[in-house]
């Protein structure tokens, strides 16, 4: 048989005082994880834009690159001077372990790629990369991509054979 538990007894007084502190633990819990996924979100942000900074910074030197008259002598300096800033940022994100998506295979992979543009290349295979639009990127402590990389692939059509 069981006995009731008088809120004014002793006992009733500290089951009180238990069931209280285990909501204020819970509350407590609750309240440390929405801060722990603010600051996520806050982080992801910024790093999404250090993204966009360095490709700012690839498509200057693209652009150079691409220019058929080269550089004078302060426009190169100017160049390097971004180089270094770009190499600067990667280095900062590789201090935090987040690092640019590799492709050793050319292959695209569906959870590190967005395919922006498909192109026929006979005698490539389908799903090769033929160029790499932004980088993606990873946090490698987490494994988690942050930014899928936007890659331009092969997608040639597949010959229906005809029965003869």
């Amino acid at each position: 048989m069981r006995k009731e538990i008088d809120a004014g007894s002793p006992s009733g007084l500290l089951r009180e005082k238990l069931v209280g502190f285990q909501r204020e633990i819970a509350g407590l819990k609750r309240q440390l994880k929405e801060r722990e996924e603010e600051e996520l979100r806050r982080e992801r942000e910024l790093y999404a834009d250090i993204f966009d900074i360095v490709d700012i910074f690839d498509s200057i030197e693209l652009g150079t690159r691409r220019k058929p008259e080269p550089l004078d002598k302060g426009g190169q300096r100017l160049l390097e001077s971004m180089k270094a800033v770009r190499r600067r940022l990667i280095r900062l994100l590789g201090s935090r372990r987040i690092e640019p998506l590799d492709f050793p295979d050319r292959k695209a992979q569906p959870g590190q790629c967005a395919v922006a543009e498909a192109r026929p290349a006979p005698g490539r295979e389908n799903e090769e990369i033929l160029a790499v639009l932004k980088r993606g990127w990873a946090d490698t402590a987490q494994g988690v991509v942050l930014r899928k990389a936007e890659v331009v692939t092969v997608r040639n059509e597949e010959r229906a054979e005809t029965a003869g």
